[in-house]
């Protein structure tokens, strides 16, 4: 199951964006820059938060006796939760996206976004900072919850799987309806079609595949967390039912009065 990882594309997503940023700026960078990068406190904090989360959610599985998630698809799921949580929605846009806890990746962030370029309380940013911040306290806390949720094969997880997904597909509209409805003025678009190496990676990458993957995969899991609900609450009714019509009710008896008449 270990190995599977270096086969998750979400896995290579996460990768690609911590390590991106130094084969964006490697002419500049020393040997020192790069291990300083690596080694800041938040990103150590995002790298313990990870450990932290994967074993605590292993401890509870064994407390609860829950067995381990039998398939690549369901592994893959909980993993897409746990990576968004840590790595996308706490550490990359919520500490680095807001306060700019790595200098490096702040820079590549404000690259194809300038809001992300504005301090915090500054108009300009406002609402993708408060995306961000719904992303650090909120969109993280919650994915880490539905992983061990998964791991743990929770009963709630599907109702935890649905809001989380709702709350991922809304702030994705959030932050790029605001661009789309101002004529995107933040961002670095590809308006002639150039597709050179700067577009490619701030631009079509960054901006419209990372979009689009946040809309399709929680519209797509929300989804079917949707119809898992629908058919987990329907099943009681059904179930009463059946059981009313396997044992019926006693009949009832009911009496009339009926009025005597003294006959002549």
């Amino acid at each position: 199951m270990f190995l599977e990882v270096f086969v998750d594309p979400f896995v290579f997503f996460c990768v690609s964006c911590i390590f991106v940023p130094i084969l964006v700026d490697r002419e500049h960078l020393t040997y020192a820059d790069v291990i300083g990068y690596l080694t800041e406190p938040a990103m150590l904090f995002a790298a313990a938060l990870l450990f932290i989360a994967v074993a605590e959610a292993k401890i509870a599985r064994w407390r609860y006796r829950s067995p381990p998630l039998s398939t690549f698809y369901e592994r893959m799921r909980a993993r897409w939760y746990l990576l968004n949580g840590v790595v996308i929605h706490i550490f990359m846009d919520g500490l680095v996206g807001v306060f700019k806890a790595s200098t490096l990746l702040a820079r590549n962030y404000a690259k194809f976004d300038k809001r992300y370029g504005a301090a915090l309380g500054n108009f300009e940013g406002s609402a993708v900072h408060v995306v961000s911040l719904m992303e650090l306290f909120v969109k993280g806390p919650l994915c880490i919850l539905l992983y061990r949720a998964y791991q743990t094969h929770s009963r709630h997880r599907d109702a935890l799987e649905f809001f989380t997904c709702v709350t991922q597909a809304y702030g994705t509209l959030v932050y790029i309806g605001e661009e789309i409805i101002s004529g995107m003025p933040h961002l670095d678009v590809d308006y002639n079609w150039e597709f050179t190496p700067h577009y490619l990676l701030y631009f079509w990458f960054a901006i419209v595949f990372g979009c689009l993957c946040y809309l399709f995969v929680p519209c797509w899991w929300g989804w079917e967390a949707y119809k898992r609900l629908v058919a987990a609450s329907s099943h009681p009714a059904r179930k009463g039912m059946s059981a009313r019509a396997a044992h019926p009710p006693p009949p009832s008896f009911s009496f009339s009065p009926v009025k005597l008449t003294k006959t002549k």
